[in-house]
Protein backbone atom coordinates (compact mmCIF):
# COMPACT_ATOMS: atom_id res chain seq x y z
CA UNK A 1 0.00 0.00 0.00
CA UNK A 2 2.88 2.38 0.68
CA UNK A 3 4.10 2.02 -2.89
CA UNK A 4 0.71 3.13 -4.19
CA UNK A 5 0.71 6.18 -1.96
CA UNK A 6 4.07 7.22 -3.37
CA UNK A 7 2.64 7.07 -6.89
CA UNK A 8 -0.46 9.07 -6.03
CA UNK A 9 0.45 12.75 -5.84
CA UNK A 10 -1.60 14.78 -3.42
CA UNK A 11 -1.89 18.50 -3.03
CA UNK A 12 -0.72 20.49 -0.05
CA UNK A 13 -2.70 23.71 0.13
CA UNK A 14 -0.11 24.98 2.61
CA UNK A 15 2.35 25.24 -0.28
CA UNK A 16 0.06 27.71 -2.06
CA UNK A 17 0.79 31.18 -0.65
CA UNK A 18 -2.01 33.73 -1.02
CA UNK A 19 0.31 36.02 -2.98
CA UNK A 20 0.94 33.42 -5.69
CA UNK A 21 0.42 34.40 -9.28
CA UNK A 22 -2.56 33.20 -11.29
CA UNK A 23 -0.23 30.86 -13.18
CA UNK A 24 1.04 29.24 -9.97
CA UNK A 25 -2.52 28.81 -8.70
CA UNK A 26 -3.55 27.33 -12.06
CA UNK A 27 -0.54 25.00 -12.12
CA UNK A 28 -1.24 23.73 -8.59
CA UNK A 29 -4.91 23.26 -9.39
CA UNK A 30 -4.04 21.46 -12.64
CA UNK A 31 -1.73 19.05 -10.81
CA UNK A 32 -4.54 18.18 -8.42
CA UNK A 33 -7.16 17.71 -11.15
CA UNK A 34 -4.92 15.69 -13.48
CA UNK A 35 -3.26 13.77 -10.64
CA UNK A 36 0.19 14.72 -11.91
CA UNK A 37 3.23 15.50 -9.79
CA UNK A 38 4.60 17.77 -12.52
CA UNK A 39 3.20 19.55 -15.56
CA UNK A 40 4.87 21.72 -18.17
CA UNK A 41 4.91 25.37 -17.11
CA UNK A 42 4.84 26.40 -20.78
CA UNK A 43 1.71 24.33 -21.45
CA UNK A 44 0.22 25.51 -18.17
CA UNK A 45 0.69 29.15 -19.21
CA UNK A 46 -0.87 28.45 -22.61
CA UNK A 47 -3.83 26.61 -21.09
CA UNK A 48 -4.49 29.42 -18.61
CA UNK A 49 -4.22 32.03 -21.37
CA UNK A 50 -6.65 30.13 -23.61
CA UNK A 51 -9.15 29.47 -20.82
CA UNK A 52 -9.08 33.14 -19.79
CA UNK A 53 -9.50 34.23 -23.42
CA UNK A 54 -12.51 31.94 -23.78
CA UNK A 55 -14.14 33.08 -20.53
CA UNK A 56 -13.42 36.57 -19.17
CA UNK A 57 -14.43 35.40 -15.67
CA UNK A 58 -12.26 32.27 -15.68
CA UNK A 59 -9.60 33.69 -13.32
CA UNK A 60 -12.27 34.63 -10.79
CA UNK A 61 -13.88 31.18 -11.13
CA UNK A 62 -10.47 29.51 -10.76
CA UNK A 63 -9.76 31.35 -7.51
CA UNK A 64 -13.26 30.59 -6.21
CA UNK A 65 -12.73 26.91 -7.04
CA UNK A 66 -9.32 26.91 -5.35
CA UNK A 67 -10.84 28.53 -2.24
CA UNK A 68 -13.65 25.95 -2.17
CA UNK A 69 -11.20 23.06 -2.53
CA UNK A 70 -9.03 24.52 0.20
CA UNK A 71 -11.99 25.01 2.59
CA UNK A 72 -13.09 21.42 1.93
CA UNK A 73 -9.51 20.16 2.50
CA UNK A 74 -9.51 18.46 -0.92
CA UNK A 75 -5.97 17.19 -1.50
CA UNK A 76 -6.67 14.41 -4.01
CA UNK A 77 -8.91 14.45 -7.05
CA UNK A 78 -10.70 11.27 -5.92
CA UNK A 79 -12.13 13.23 -2.99
CA UNK A 80 -14.27 15.13 -5.51
CA UNK A 81 -16.32 12.01 -6.32
CA UNK A 82 -19.85 12.76 -5.06
CA UNK A 83 -18.55 15.84 -3.23
CA UNK A 84 -20.93 18.83 -2.90
CA UNK A 85 -18.42 21.00 -4.79
CA UNK A 86 -19.30 19.01 -7.91
CA UNK A 87 -22.96 20.02 -7.49
CA UNK A 88 -21.96 23.64 -8.05
CA UNK A 89 -22.35 24.24 -11.78
CA UNK A 90 -19.61 26.89 -12.03
CA UNK A 91 -17.11 24.77 -10.10
CA UNK A 92 -17.82 21.60 -12.07
CA UNK A 93 -17.64 23.48 -15.39
CA UNK A 94 -14.29 25.03 -14.41
CA UNK A 95 -12.95 21.61 -13.45
CA UNK A 96 -14.09 20.11 -16.75
CA UNK A 97 -12.55 22.95 -18.74
CA UNK A 98 -9.20 22.63 -16.98
CA UNK A 99 -9.05 18.85 -17.38
CA UNK A 100 -10.16 19.07 -21.02
CA UNK A 101 -7.47 21.65 -21.83
CA UNK A 102 -4.80 19.31 -20.45
CA UNK A 103 -6.10 16.08 -21.95
CA UNK A 104 -7.33 17.30 -25.33
CA UNK A 105 -4.73 20.02 -25.91
CA UNK A 106 -7.26 22.71 -26.78
CA UNK A 107 -9.97 24.82 -25.22
CA UNK A 108 -13.39 25.71 -26.54
CA UNK A 109 -15.74 23.67 -28.69
CA UNK A 110 -14.76 22.67 -32.22
CA UNK A 111 -17.56 22.99 -34.75
CA UNK A 112 -17.14 20.68 -37.72
CA UNK A 113 -17.49 22.07 -41.21
CA UNK A 114 -16.94 25.62 -39.94
CA UNK A 115 -14.00 27.89 -40.66
CA UNK A 116 -14.42 29.68 -37.33
CA UNK A 117 -15.22 28.41 -33.85
CA UNK A 118 -14.03 29.18 -30.32
CA UNK A 119 -11.30 26.56 -30.06
CA UNK A 120 -7.84 27.67 -28.99
CA UNK A 121 -4.68 25.60 -29.33
CA UNK A 122 -2.86 24.67 -26.12
CA UNK A 123 -0.57 21.77 -27.07
CA UNK A 124 -0.43 18.80 -29.38
CA UNK A 125 2.30 16.39 -28.36
CA UNK A 126 1.99 17.25 -24.65
CA UNK A 127 -1.76 16.56 -24.52
CA UNK A 128 -2.29 14.09 -21.70
CA UNK A 129 -4.65 11.94 -23.78
CA UNK A 130 -1.66 10.13 -25.28
CA UNK A 131 -0.15 9.02 -21.95
CA UNK A 132 -2.37 5.99 -21.20
CA UNK A 133 -1.42 4.24 -24.45
CA UNK A 134 1.98 5.74 -25.20
CA UNK A 135 3.57 2.27 -25.26
CA UNK A 136 1.30 1.24 -28.14
CA UNK A 137 0.21 4.50 -29.74
CA UNK A 138 2.52 6.70 -31.72
CA UNK A 139 1.57 10.35 -31.38
CA UNK A 140 0.12 11.24 -34.79
CA UNK A 141 2.60 12.88 -37.18
CA UNK A 142 5.58 11.31 -35.45
CA UNK A 143 7.53 9.02 -37.74
CA UNK A 144 8.03 5.48 -36.48
CA UNK A 145 11.37 5.26 -38.20
CA UNK A 146 13.40 6.79 -40.96
CA UNK A 147 12.11 8.78 -43.91
CA UNK A 148 9.69 6.71 -46.04
CA UNK A 149 9.63 3.94 -43.42
CA UNK A 150 6.08 3.14 -44.50
CA UNK A 151 7.01 2.09 -48.04
CA UNK A 152 8.09 -1.39 -46.87
CA UNK A 153 5.75 -3.60 -44.84
CA UNK A 154 6.95 -4.42 -41.33
CA UNK A 155 8.84 -7.69 -40.82
CA UNK A 156 6.51 -8.64 -37.94
CA UNK A 157 3.64 -7.08 -36.08
CA UNK A 158 5.94 -6.79 -33.07
CA UNK A 159 8.24 -4.45 -35.01
CA UNK A 160 5.43 -2.26 -36.29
Amino acid sequence: MCGFAALTPTLSWASLPAANSDLNVFSTLSKLLTRRAALSQVVSARALHCLAAEDADFIVKMHALTDALQRASITDVDQLNNHPIMQNRLASEAIKKIVSAWYLGFTGTPVSMRAVDNTRFVTYTDALMYAPTIDATVIPTYSRGHTNYWTQPPATIKND
